[in-house]
């Protein structure tokens, strides 16, 4: 089934049929949206999905994709996050979050910090 101008720009798909996906019936013609931000939060793929835990063993993550979507700028990504901490972290022994109380973007497709204030 192709998707409609509409359903692209609104970021949804048609149920082409019904079938049942976690427990719940999607009926036939029934708008359905794909949640990227909730592609690593799934409890029963990762312990504690909320937790940043840099040692997490088997962490397969869909961060960049997967397969013959997986994102070609990757591996750039992953050094200059190294790079910029390797910068920042000896330069900043005493950097902390300044409060534990996080503000989530509202959006459905990438989820996000509004702001992460720090103490240095």
């Amino acid at each position: 089934m192709s998707a409609s101008l509409l359903e692209l720009l609104l970021g949804y798909e048609i149920a082409a049929a019904d079938v049942v996906l976690g427990g719940k019936t999607i009926r036939k013609r029934q708008a359905v949206i794909a949640v990227v931000a909730a592609g690593n939060r799934d409890p029963q793929r990762f312990s504690d999905p909320d937790v940043l835990d840099i040692n997490r063993k088997d962490n397969r993550h869909l961060a960049f994709g997967w397969a013959a979507h997986f994102c070609f700028g990757a591996a750039l990504a992953r050094i200059e996050g190294q790079v910029a901490l390797e910068a920042v972290l000896p330069r900043m022994p005493n950097l902390k979050l300044q409060t534990t109380a996080l503000t989530w973007r509202s959006n459905l497709g990438l989820r996000g910090l509004t702001a992460l204030l720090v103490n240095f």
